[in-house]
This record gives C-alpha cells, sequence and structure tokens, in this order.
C-alpha cells in the first residue's frame, strides 16, 4: 500500500492554520498531523471545544470560512482535515502528551508512538499547543 509522506510545506500550512485560526475567532486547544495504520494517508487534525459545545456539522461550518479567508496558495485539502472535540479520545491522549514535562510543549514533534487514542498510527506530528483566542 502507498503512504503519503509528510512534507515540510504540509508540516508549515498546517502551523500557518494553528496560528490564523485562533486570530479568526476559532478557538483551538491542539492540532497534530495524525497517518492511521489502516489507510496510510495524512490527517490533519484539530481539536476544538466547538465541536463539543457547538457539535461538528457547526463546527466545520464555523472552520469553512476561516480557512478560505487566509492567504492562498494554501496547501491543506479541507477534505484531509479532521474536527474533533477535547472528550474525544486522540484528543485526551494528545493533550495528555502536551502536558508532560514541566510546561506545554515549546516545539512540534513527532510522535512515536503505536496509539493515540482508540486509532492504531504509524506517526503523528503534534504542534505547540496555540495561544488561546483573543
Amino acid at each position: 500500500m502507498d503512504t503519503d509522506t509528510l512534507v515540510e510545506n504540509r508540516i508549515d500550512y498546517g502551523q500557518k492554520l494553528v496560528e490564523e485560526l485562533p486570530q479568526r475567532g476559532f478557538e483551538v486547544m491542539a492540532a497534530f498531523w495524525l497517518q492511521p495504520s489502516e489507510n496510510g494517508k495524512w490527517y490533519f487534525y484539530i481539536v476544538s471545544p466547538v465541536v463539543d459545545a457547538e457539535g461538528l456539522i457547526q463546527a466545520y461550518r464555523r472552520l469553512h470560512p476561516a480557512i478560505y479567508a487566509m492567504p492562498q496558495p494554501f496547501w491543506i485539502d479541507p477534505l484531509e482535515i479532521k474536527l474533533i472535540g477535547p472528550s474525544n479520545a486522540i484528543a485526551r491522549d494528545v493533550m495528555a502528551i502536551h502536558g508532560r514535562g514541566s510546561g506545554p510543549l515549546a516545539c512540534p514533534i513527532r510522535w512515536g508512538g503505536k496509539r493515540l487514542g482508540n486509532v492504531s498510527i504509524e506517526g503523528a506530528y503534534l504542534y505547540p499547543v496555540p495561544a488561546t483566542t483573543p
């Protein structure tokens, strides 16, 4: 099976998205690329309380205009973005990783674990916790 490679430009665009969304009024608690073992494709996950508070459909309705308003070209396909709430098992594991050590992550990390939440993974790339919404 072919697997996607997480290349530098996708990592950079993910960072831009993590930085821009809170400025556009969309709260982000965590963000990461994750490659599930089942299909080998990388997906960009955003953990937002909007999902738990307003529901998944409304969260996507708020997310997509913020993404389309970003400077172009923007190379993350909206279909590669998965929104999850902080109550999701994957989100809880990622936020626990962020909480390890003496403080929040200061720089991105490649996660070498085999599972996040209830998903078997090939790899993950975790961004630092973004600043809170102004």
